[in-house]
């Protein structure tokens, strides 16, 4: 799709995987709008050449934020990202549940929106036997966070159906890069660059699919071209590789001349064991591949950290 002079919308655009989007459309030419309340995204990470709103997206002013501005695409990262804490408190992730129909109702009542792109996530799986695991995978609600993502795409199915309001779900796999702050890699970074050890859950063995921010912010472009009439635009992103959280560990302490010596905790409820994608239909429908490799990814993540 052509972006030049588009009006795009990024709820969530302060935050890491929202601001790289927003910096990659604004290089294409197109006008961008962000909403985030910075509840986790960050002031500096804000493209100056991006109109701003600091709301939630619960806040009933979302809907007179739409109809001002009429985007044209809206990219939807807004989402409370912490698996554990949804497990402690489920009503963390009601704003996201809210926000993002306050969203499709608007749209609805206003039309002319071309296409919604929703950051998923692979962990709506859970903890499947069958690795890598494909989009036909039966979703497996193990904790809030994926509840409540797996109701947000649903509700997306619903207004497409019922009102022809086209939309790509994206499930991302384990994103890292420049300008992540939470997340157990970045804690891994932070505790390690300061002369500490980070703390693993359990031991150590549970795997995760590391994407790099470059090539997800590739995949949420090419999203754009998914045909309207697509019977079900559902899509992994990631690299259909498993590491373990202590190879992970031991890479990021060479890379910074550290020990590897992680503290082991008793693991939590509502954890992923196993995590891997298989992103083929990616790369046959998108013409998505992956290009930076883990080692490289970190490489250029620890070069950035401050």
């Amino acid at each position: 799709m052509n972006l030049k002079a588009k009006k795009c919308l990024i709820t969530g655009g302060a935050g890491f995987i929202g601001s790289h989007t927003v910096d990659a459309l604004i290089k294409e030419g197109a006008e961008v709008v962000i909403v985030d309340n910075l509840s986790t995204g960050r002031k500096e990470n804000l493209n100056s050449q991006a109109k701003f709103y600091e709301i939630n997206i619960a806040d009933p002013a979302i809907e007179k934020i739409l109809e001002e501005e009429k985007p044209e695409i809206i990219y939807h990262f807004s989402f409370y990202v912490s698996v554990p804490k949804s497990v402690e408190n489920p009503l963390l992730d009601m704003d996201n549940i809210i926000g993002s129909i306050r969203i499709l109702k608007k749209v609805k009542e206003m039309g002319g929106i071309e296409k919604i792109i929703f950051s998923s996530s692979g962990f709506l799986y859970g903890n499947t036997k069958n690795l890598p695991t494909k989009e036909t995978e039966p979703v497996d609600p193990f904790c809030p966070y994926i509840v409540a993502k797996h109701t947000v795409e649903n509700y997306l199915r619903f207004y497409k159906k019922s009102f022809g309001i086209p939309y790509v779900i994206l499930r991302y796999s384990t994103v890292y890069g420049p300008r992540q702050t939470s997340g157990a890699m970045a804690d891994y970074v932070r505790k390690l660059s300061s002369g500490k050890q980070a703390k693993i859950w359990g031991d150590g063995n549970k795997t995760r699919d590391y994407v790099f921010i470059d090539d997800v912010v590739k995949a949420n472009l090419l999203a754009l071209n998914i045909p309207n009439n697509h019977p079900d635009p559902v899509f992994n992103v990631g690299t259909g590789i498993e590491t373990t959280l202590n190879t992970l560990y031991k890479k990021i302490a060479d890379l910074l001349n550290k020990k590897s010596q992680p503290i082991y905790l008793p693991d939590r409820p509502g954890e992923l064991i196993k995590f891997c994608l298989d992103v083929s239909k990616a790369k046959k429908e998108l013409g998505w591949e992956q290009k930076v490799k883990l080692d490289q990814g970190l490489k250029i993540l620890l070069k950035s950290w401050n």
